[in-house]
């Protein structure tokens, strides 16, 4: 925004030189990004928040100035002569979106000379960047800069059915703009139109075809009002950001928009002459209810740390516009409608702080009595996952959380899979990236195979992340963690087989184990599982307490094939957050045993489809509390054994915490496991 000083001028005293003033905005919340002359003039190029659109005009930074030196704005005055003929006799207007477009005025002027511009409209123009067209768009653009209201001017002749209507655009209308570039407009977009086609894009920039030109005579000007998320929205799709939609943005004085009109028309009669047509077509079906706040002046003190008078900060908001009535401690402020950021009592304090001056609040140490932070509970445990899986030789890979859904389709996932339950993008940045992740397995295929396009053929890695979902009318983000493990696990020798250190099925299991025991999650259980992406058979799937937490396995040899990896690849994904909802990360402290273990070998013949699994647990629940640990260190299928069954060979390892345990008691806990296994599972107990 920028501002030429002797207009600032034209409406409040400044009692401060150039630099002073350098000095002084920024202490009121306008930055100065820099000062340039213009002959013998300043610029002041000014830097504001979002939230402020009042400042976006010579009107508004003069109201602050005089806020700020105690002295009063002098507003620009309108004198208009309307003349007997009426404007509602030649146009019309129809606000089809009144959400949209909260108010839409049009006023009629005729018989205008178009030409040049006088030197000093166009001076003051061209000080703010502006380039000079003609007298009755510099107008436009002049009042714009001078209190903050955007308008377009339209050749009434050039109005098809002198009708002005505010309509979405059709499908597949076009529209060459002012600066020459025809726009493909869709139904999303808000349109002023004629009778029968577009005329602009509203807020943001008119239409070639009814642009003002010399020939001229006969002009509608348009102020409206507009909804600042949908010029937003609009200008960011067009690709096309002006001044109107700057301010548009912002917001602007809704209920002000006659006085500025009235400011435009009568500067338009004064350099291109014309008679105004009388009265005003407005169309505001919802006037704008001015906002009204009570501040306790106790807040005052509270929040800024010190005691400001209430007379000077009740005479801080008079000098910027608003309305104040007193009753003692309390002050009811009715806010004016060009300040449509101050919305609750603390935004009054604000604007008492910053005229108050914030340099006058000093500095001192916070009063609140402080605490020391902690970790949740779930950050610890995520730490606790990820330093397991490092621990396990694997490498942590960050991965974007975009992709494309043909990725899906490579994990053969049939039609009505859950992760086809995307998130897609309304404005993806990149073409081929247009929804949200639903797994973190193709991410992690794309790591392998570029670590292996570069001649990185051993690849452990894993990805800690969110992957989102719709559920319902909501996002679901759950964290979930993916493994990638293909290659070797440790380097060769001239005496070691390359098949003994080639990744397996196991290997990653192993790497799941270590994960569940670093987060001491308890109740786990390993068994047959299938997926799409999955190898047939050759897949394994992890339940918590019985209930499903993830799968892992080798990837399937179509997969593997269509992501250049080799046939042995192994993958899996856990949902992170039902790991650490059971994680147990409490220290625990555990005595040296004072007594000998006892080891027992046990050794039994099951159906092949029995899991191991459920041999332990018989085991485990058969041998009572002396049971220290079982392992299982053999599996045998051979001449000795019948088809369709194998041997299973477990190590028990027996100790009490308080004795040396007899040879009677360790046989009567074996002889209990042989027969819970014989009767439960059918099992032939192998001498």
């Amino acid at each position: 925004m920028k501002v030429l000083l002797s207009w600032l001028r034209d409406y409040v005293e400044v009692p401060y030189s150039v630099d002073e003033l350098r000095e002084r905005l920024p202490m009121l919340g306008l930055g100065v990004n820099d000062v340039d002359q213009f002959g013998d003039d300043a610029v002041f190029d000014l830097e504001l928040a979002a939230n402020r659109g009042d400042l976006m005009s010579v009107v508004g930074v003069a109201r602050e100035v005089a806020a700020a030196g105690g002295t009063m704005v002098r507003f620009p005055t309108s004198s208009i002569t309307d003349d007997i003929e009426r404007a509602a006799e030649h146009a019309t207007v129809e606000v089809t979106d009144e959400t949209l477009c909260p108010r839409f005025t049009v006023r009629m002027i005729v018989d205008v000379r178009v030409g040049a511009s006088p030197a000093w409209l166009a001076r003051r123009l061209e000080s703010c960047g502006v380039r000079s067209i003609n007298n009755i768009v510099d107008v436009t653009n002049y009042v714009m800069l001078e209190m903050g209201q955007p308008m377009h001017a339209f050749d009434y002749d050039l109005v098809r059915g002198g009708r002005l209507v505010v309509r979405h655009a059709r499908p597949g209308e076009h529209l060459v703009t002012l600066d020459g570039v025809e726009r493909s407009l869709d139904e999303q977009t808000l349109v002023v139109a004629d009778a029968e086609r577009a005329a602009g894009v509203a807020g943001i920039i008119g239409g070639a075809n009814t642009e003002i030109s010399d020939r001229t005579t006969r002009v509608l000007l348009e102020a409206a009002s507009w909804d600042s998320r949908m010029i937003r929205r609009t200008s960011r799709r067009l690709g096309v950001r002006t001044e109107s939609s700057a301010r548009f943005e912002r917001g602007i004085d809704t209920a002000g928009i006659l006085t500025v009109q009235d400011r435009a028309i009568a500067l338009m009669q004064e350099v291109a002459g014309g008679r105004v047509l009388r009265g005003v077509i407005d169309v505001y079906p919802r006037p704008l209810e001015p906002r009204s706040i009570r501040l306790h002046w106790t807040a005052v003190s509270r929040l800024l740390g010190i005691e400001v008078p209430i007379a000077e900060g009740t005479a801080i908001l008079r000098s910027l516009g608003f309305e104040v009535e007193r009753t003692d401690a309390i002050l009811d402020v009715a806010v004016p409608t060009y300040r449509r950021d101050v919305e609750r009592e603390e935004d009054l304090v604000e604007e008492v702080a910053r005229h108050y001056g914030y340099d006058r609040i000093p500095e001192t140490m916070p009063l609140e009595t402080t605490a020391a932070g902690t970790r949740a509970h779930t950050l610890i445990a995520e730490e606790a996952a990820r330093d397991a899986l490092t621990r396990a030789g694997l490498t942590e890979v960050l991965t974007i959380s975009l992709t494309r859904p043909e990725s899906l389709d490579t994990l053969r996932l049939p039609a009505g899979h859950p992760w086809r339950q995307a998130v897609r993008l309304v404005n993806p940045l990149v073409e081929d990236h247009t929804q949200l992740r639903t797994t973190l397995l193709p991410a992690l295929l794309e790591t392998g195979r570029t670590n292996i396009n570069r001649r990185v053929t051993d690849v452990q890695v894993f990805e800690i992340g969110r992957v989102f979902h719709l559920d319902g009318d909501r996002v679901a983000e759950p964290r979930r963690v993916g493994i990638l493990m293909t290659g070797r696990v440790a380097e060769g020798t001239w005496n070691t087989p390359a098949e003994s250190v080639a990744v397996t099925f196991y290997h990653l299991k192993g790497v799941a184990e270590s994960l569940l025991e670093e987060l001491r999650v308890s109740d786990t259980r390993f068994g047959v599982g299938s997926a799409p992406w999955l190898h047939p058979g050759r897949a394994a799937t992890l339940r918590i307490e019985g209930s499903p937490v993830g799968l892992l396995g080798e990837l399937h040899p179509e997969i593997a094939a269509a992501f250049d990896l080799p046939a042995a690849t192994y993958v899996a994904e856990f949902d992170l957050d039902l790991l650490l909802a059971a994680a147990d990360l409490r220290p625990q402290y555990h005595m040296l045993p004072r007594f000998p273990a006892v080891r027992r070998d046990l050794a039994v013949v099951v159906a092949d489809e029995v899991p191991a699994g459920d041999v332990r647990d018989t085991i485990v629940r058969a041998a009572g509390p002396l049971l220290e640990d079982v392992e299982l260190f053999d599996t045998y299928t051979g001449a000795q054994i019948p088809p369709g069954r194998r041997s299973l060979a477990y190590a028990l390892t027996f100790r009490a915490p308080d004795r040396t345990l007899s040879a009677a008691e360790v046989d009567a806990a074996v002889a209990s496991v042989k027969q819970d296994l014989v009767n439960r599972l059918q099992a032939q107990i192998r001498d």
